[in-house]
């Protein structure tokens, strides 16, 4: 039997869903900060994949470090924080009826996910008297108990994955589930006046646990786990609305507005989608971090052109502000404190592709005469590549995994990357992938 996470006794504020550094290294610290601003906060973590995080959080008591390391304003700074404001944990749907639980607990008010670009679907559920398996058929669940038990609650709920419109995103799912599931009229008027999906963009580069660091630290907190010192939240709403987000009181950069798709967009399709095709790329060709990337002058020029030719010119926006925010980007890459693991980026890299780069290739398409952008192309290439040469250092989704599992084994490289760029990507196979495919064979 598995071991339930608990601790006497909690009062809980927030769900968050999500075990990673991330969320550990950019939410904690600013609730962290507002515990120290007597803003009592406290948290739950929720673990619904594999892995055993939760479990080695259970044993330090839910405390753990976060070593900020990087450029402040020009100095370089080395900070840690401890963090104590996550009280209670558990695993889904080992412990669902603790998570059912505090649907009817009026202090708990907030609940902020990363579930990651391939959590945040849609997948059609069984009857609602079954557990949901998906994290959106979860939270509709949950939900709908909230209404039956504490109907005079408001629920905040932010999703931090790197999707646009994330809040109206997962509001969506949850309405379409509430439907299948035959909930009344009262249910959905609750949900529009006393529930709040907030859309939001998240930005932290949090490359993990800092191993080419001398930190006394690492010696008793495996949990340890560095970031760089730029944050920034920005979330979607009214300012009449600020009184629900407290977060706004952090010492960070946590900003409302009424509209965040410029700040979404760039930071998706740029730093994002500068990650996704460095990971691809930089795993192939056998560098180990991003930084060790940057620091190749050929790699540097590929990723410079890429955003410069085939990211900027479909944003948009004002190109000059673009270019000072990929300078920017391009800067925090090098910092040469992060040792940011391609291959940690690299998890659930076909959803992050999909949903970082592809809409710049079918942009590109549409306004080229059918031509794909080259360089996106061939992170494209690199990316179904190292799936292809190194499925035991996969980590994907079952589905994505199964779809390789099918490939005819008697197809050649070239026929297993058409099959999967038509049958996972949706791209018929084109001169330019083919270019692409050439070029790189011959690297």
């Amino acid at each position: 039997m598995k071991k339930k996470f608990q601790m006497p006794n909690p009062t809980i504020h927030i769900l968050q869903f999500g075990t990673g550094n991330f969320l550990r290294a950019f939410f904690e610290p600013m609730v962290q900060n507002l515990n120290e601003k007597d803003i009592p906060l406290n948290i739950c973590i929720i673990q619904s994949t594999g892995g055993n995080t939760l479990e080695k959080l259970s044993a330090q008591n839910f405390q753990y470090h976060v070593c900020v390391a990087g450029i402040r304003n020009g100095t370089e700074v080395q900070e840690i924080q401890k963090i104590t404001c996550v009280k209670d944990g558990m695993s889904l749907p080992e412990d669902r009826e603790k998570f059912m639980g505090f649907a009817s607990q009026s202090e708990v008010k907030w609940i902020v996910s990363n579930v990651t670009e391939a959590g945040m679907v849609w997948k059609e559920e069984g009857p609602q008297e079954k557990f949901a398996e998906s994290f959106a058929g979860r939270i509709t669940q949950w939900l709908i108990k909230r209404f039956n038990q504490l109907p005079e609650a408001e629920t905040i709920i932010l999703p931090c994955e790197l999707i646009p419109k994330n809040g109206d995103l997962l509001k969506e799912f949850v309405v379409k589930h509430a439907q299948n599931w035959n909930q009344s009229a009262d249910f959905f008027s609750w949900l529009d006046q006393n529930v709040f999906f907030f859309n939001n963009l998240v930005d932290r580069i949090v490359p993990g646990f800092p191993n080419q660091m001398d930190l006394k630290e690492k010696e008793n907190d495996p949990l340890l786990v560095q970031t760089e010192p730029y944050s920034f939240w920005a979330i979607e709403g009214k300012k009449s609305q600020s009184h629900l987000l407290p977060f706004l009181k952090a010492d960070v950069e946590v900003i409302l507005e009424e509209d965040i798709q410029a700040y979404s967009l760039r930071k998706i399709r740029i730093l994002n989608g500068c990650h996704t095709y460095m990971a691809a790329k930089g795993m192939v060709l056998g560098f180990q971090t991003v930084g060790e990337f940057v620091a190749n002058g050929e790699n540097l020029s590929a990723l410079n052109t890429m955003v410069e030719k085939e990211i900027i010119p479909f944003l948009g926006m004002n190109a000059d502000d673009l270019r000072i925010y990929k300078e920017e980007i391009f800067a925090r890459f090098a910092n040469p404190f992060v040792a940011h693991r391609l291959e940690d980026i690299m998890l659930n890299a076909t959803a992050k592709f999909k949903s970082r780069i592809l809409p710049m290739m079918t942009s590109f398409h549409e306004k080229n005469n059918g031509l794909y952008p080259e360089e996106i192309t061939k992170g494209l290439v690199y990316l179904i590549l190292f799936y292809l040469k190194n499925p035991q250092r996969v980590k994907d989704t079952s589905e994505v995994r199964g779809i390789f599992e099918q490939i005819p084994t008697e197809f050649s490289t070239k026929e297993k990357l058409q099959w999967v760029t038509n049958n996972l990507f949706g791209l018929a196979w084109s001169p330019t992938l083919d270019k692409a495919y050439q070029e790189i064979s011959s690297e």
